[in-house]
Formats: C-alpha cells, sequence, structure tokens
C-alpha cells in the first residue's frame, strides 16, 4: 500500500522521514494510548503531564517543572494556579531561598495521580511487549542519551537562565 508522501518501499519510506518526524509521529501515538485513561479520571492532559512528574519528583521549583513537562512558565503558571484552586498541588517557598517556588503534591493530588501513574506504567509495558523488551531498553536508553547531548548543547543558547 502506497501512502501519500511516502516512498513505496518501506526501507525507503524510514530514511525518508526525519528522525524528529519519527519522534513526534511515536509520542502523539503513545500520548493518543494514553488519552482515553486521563479523561476517565477527569483530569486534563496538561494537569496528567504536571501530576505524574511529581509523583515522581515532589517538591521540584517551577524552572524545573517548565522543562519536565515542556511547558512554558506563563504555561505551567496557569495550569498551577488551577490545580492549587482544585487542591491538586500546592506552592511553597524555603526559608532558606525566598526567590524559588517549590511545587508538591497535596494529598489529593497524590490519590488523583496514584491510579493514572500505575496505569501509565501498565501502558509502558504493553509498548514494551509490543516492541520487545530488549528494543525497548534499547530505544529508551538511545533517547535519554540523545535527551543529555542536546541539552548540553541547548544550556549556552539559554542565556540569562538559572537552572535551580
Amino acid at each position: 500500500m502506497l501512502r501519500v508522501g511516502m516512498a513505496a518501499d518501506d526501507d525507503t519510506a524510514e530514511r525518508e522521514e526525519s528522525l524528529g518526524g519519527l519522534l513526534a509521529r511515536a509520542s502523539h501515538l503513545l500520548s493518543a494510548g494514553f488519552s482515553p485513561h486521563i479523561k476517565g479520571h477527569g483530569i486534563s492532559a496538561t494537569a496528567w503531564r504536571i501530576l505524574g512528574t511529581l509523583a515522581e519528583r515532589d517538591g521540584i521549583t517551577m524552572t524545573e517543572l517548565a522543562d519536565l513537562v515542556l511547558f512554558k512558565q506563563p504555561t505551567l503558571t496557569k495550569a498551577i494556579d488551577r490545580m492549587e484552586r482544585d487542591q491538586l498541588v500546592q506552592r511553597r517557598t524555603p526559608t532558606e531561598d525566598r526567590r524559588r517556588t517549590l511545587v508538591y503534591l497535596t494529598d489529593r493530588g497524590r490519590r488523583a495521580a496514584a491510579p493514572l501513574v500505575q496505569r501509565a506504567r501498565q501502558h509502558d509495558a504493553s509498548v514494551a511487549r509490543a516492541i520487545g523488551e530488549t528494543a525497548y531498553q534499547e530505544l529508551k536508553s538511545a533517547l535519554s542519551a540523545l535527551i543529555a547531548r542536546l541539552s548540553e548543547q541547548d544550556l549556552p543558547a539559554r542565556t540569562g537562565t538559572l537552572r535551580r
């Protein structure tokens, strides 16, 4: 079967698609497969990304959280405002450094995140089964290395930005 914009030969099609394109499509498909579970819990995709991240690394700065969830600072601030009103998260300012704001899950936020974190792990496991455990681990390792390398290269471009 010939797909529009792709070569008839599958090997040629893979070579022609950029890494960025493949990553974007894979991300979209992974998200689409998990999205119904989020909606089933009455949580927005934005709130889930924050809850899921804080479930793994609670008490992080707004800057770190923005980097991890891939939101610009104003988008994150609005989301955190809504989530604070919903009593899912709370911001705290450490006494030793009043310039920083740390974000924590509340008990309600932990209860909301727990079943989704469990479901996300199940979703990951199904992806591992689909492509094979070895390929899954190799892909995760390669992507982690790519992220680390690109983050190092991008650091000088972030002039004036402090990492906390």
